[in-house]
């Protein structure tokens, strides 16, 4: 049983079909999908990297191992790659964060506040 005060809160899941699904818009979609693409950017600069290594190991194997060399700079250029997709990430998160405060209540009906004109100067 739910505490008058949990009524008519939205329920905690983070559900994409549960979102999506949401005809009173009380969740948002956008923290579930960009947990998504940042998982999915994840994966791909993960396999990414292991394939520039392997395409180090492979040039290493015939020209030297001089090429070595250029593992870290793979291994690098994953990290910043990773990196900017985390900022996008964020920034995307907090321009959808930003909320707009409830408008002020409209004064309440009442009789036409009558205003009298000023004194005439000298008197």
């Amino acid at each position: 049983m739910l505490s008058p005060d949990q009524h008519n809160r939205p329920r905690e899941g983070s559900s994409l079909v549960g979102a999506l699904l949401d005809v009173k818009f009380e969740r948002q979609v956008t923290p579930i999908l960009v947990r998504w693409v940042y998982l999915a950017a994840l994966v791909v600069v993960g396999f990414g990297v292991l394939f520039g290594l392997l395409w180090v190991w492979s040039f290493a194997s015939w020209m030297g191992a001089a090429i070595w060399l250029a593992a870290p700079i793979v291994i690098g250029l994953g990290l910043v790659v990773l990196l900017v997709v985390r900022i996008a990430c964020e920034r995307v998160l907090a321009s959808f964060r930003v909320r707009v405060p409830p408008p002020a209540p409209a004064p309440a009906p009442g009789p036409p506040v009558q205003y009298a004109p000023p004194p005439p100067p000298g008197r």
